[in-house]
């Protein structure tokens, strides 16, 4: 964000950090705080703590590092009444809530939860923290809601790592879909209104992940690999104690599972012709995005047993050599296919709030090592990207219905949404110059959309 956008902004964003100023604590933490998320949307070359402090009016920059690395207010504050703010305007009980896990590339060895892991961001296995984020998706706009650190085994059993980087001695090793759904289960205590889950191939593959939602009692649309093994037609278990006993060795203690299960690709290959219905399953800057979509029943293979029965999906992409995705979904058989394909496209809002956070609100330009500093310094980011997103939609900016994902529907369907609006306090409060590096990557595409206009990135 430029300088004149930000001054204009100014008013906006101190009213919004008032209600959020008491749970820093002494005074002396809330002015950090309001330097600190001030400094993440004015952007520069890096968002480093000299370089917010020097944004900002030259805040000291000692105080500021504490305050992030060793501050005593807590981040899960933070957040739960930012949830609060972001429902205020983005309610809807047909929401989707999204999982997807992003990378941070780092150096050495100290960096908690570091290690040669794949990343998605690096498209390879790279030396980096890897963390698990959730978004909050409805009609009126998206935005974070909740996000955990990834900590690898090898650091989860090293207690000299783990008290060097301040690692919770209660904090243990949980899988990325252990952690997302520890989010979901978190936000239905809390109240969250949604009934939709999405996220890719990660959670869709994992019986943890996928009983979890079931029994949340939310419905999911989550993407499933091609070597994931379908029974298409309902499979017999056979109990342990019906088995027959053997003439040697111990009794059996597994069901036996009468019955093929069979490749997901493989089943997909066999559908006819006729299976397949054109969807316009998003409205994008380009126009239409046009898929072919099929769809079975069938019974996942959740460990080695079928779970229940849900629907297979198939989505095509159009022309000669065209790209299959696999997504799995138990919503009963009265929701339309139509329906699940507009679920599963509200997925891209997730990247795009990774890329958001990321380029318009430092979220990984931290210097902390430690977990303290992780996780203080996330939720600034995430503060200030659901500040850009509420100021958007009070605006009046355009519905995530009208942007990309309207509403899946036949190609001669209509899509659409609707949006509302409150004008700006015209009110201008300064803050220190500061050039703007000639190199300077652009932030992405989310800004122009949101508060002011800015430029675009993916």
């Amino acid at each position: 964000m430029d300088e004149h956008q930000l001054l204009a902004l100014k008013p906006e964003l101190d009213r919004f950090l008032d209600r959020f100023a008491p749970l820093f604590g002494r005074d002396e933490n809330q002015v950090h705080a309001r330097r600190f998320v001030q400094g993440l949307l004015h952007g520069g070359e890096r968002r480093s703590i000299e370089n917010i402090a020097q944004a900002t009016s030259g805040g000291p920059v000692r105080s500021l590092q504490a305050f992030i690395s060793t501050g005593a207010w807590s981040d899960g504050a933070i957040l739960r009444q930012m949830r609060g703010a972001v429902l205020e305007l983005l309610a809807d009980d047909d929401a989707a809530w999204n999982a997807a896990e992003t990378g941070f590339p780092k150096k050495g060895t100290k960096s908690v939860g570091v290690r040669r892991q794949y990343s998605g961001t690096l498209g390879r296995t790279d030396n980096c923290q890897v963390a698990v984020f959730a978004d909050y998706c409805s009609a009126k706009g998206h935005t974070f809601l909740d996000r955990r650190l990834f900590l690898p085994e090898e650091w989860a059993g090293d207690g000299e790592r783990r008290e060097e980087a301040g690692v919770p001695a209660g904090v243990i090793f949980r899988t990325k879909p252990e952690l997302a759904l520890a989010m979901a289960a978190d936000a239905v205590a809390e109240g969250v209104p949604f009934r939709w889950v999405g996220g890719d191939g990660v959670y869709g593959d994992s019986p943890t992940f996928v009983q979890g939602v079931r029994q949340l009692g939310k419905r999911y649309v989550l993407d499933s690999s091609a070597d994931a093994r379908v029974w298409t037609g309902e499979p017999r278990v056979i109990p342990p104690e019906e088995r027959p006993r053997p003439r040697r060795g111990r009794p059996c203690t597994q069901p036996l599972v009468v019955g093929e299960a069979k490749r997901v690709d493989e089943v997909v290959a066999a559908l006819p012709a006729t299976a397949w219905r054109r969807l316009t399953v998003a409205e994008g800057s380009q126009g239409p995005r046009v898929y072919e979509y099929a769809e079975l029943w069938a019974w996942f293979s959740e460990g080695g047993l079928p779970g229940p029965r849900e629907r297979l999906l198939v989505r095509r992409s159009l022309g000669q050599e065209p790209e299959l995705k696999y997504h799995r979904s138990h919503a009963p058989a009265e929701v339309p296919l139509s329906k699940l394909a507009q679920v599963r496209a509200t997925r891209w809002t997730i990247e795009e709030d990774i890329q958001s956070a990321k380029g318009e609100c430092g979220l990984d330009e931290y210097e902390t090592r430690g977990w303290v500093g992780w996780h203080h310094h996330t939720a600034l980011s995430m503060l200030a990207l659901a500040f850009l997103v509420l100021q958007r939609v009070r605006l009046g900016g355009k519905s995530v219905a009208d942007e990309r994902a309207g509403g899946a529907c036949p190609v001669d369907s209509p899509a659409g949404g609707v949006g509302v609006g409150r004008r700006r306090d015209p009110a201008v409060v300064g803050v220190a110059p500061r050039a703007e590096p000639a190199g300077r990557r652009q932030p992405p595409q989310a800004a122009a959309r949101r508060a002011a206009p800015a430029r675009r990135e993916k």
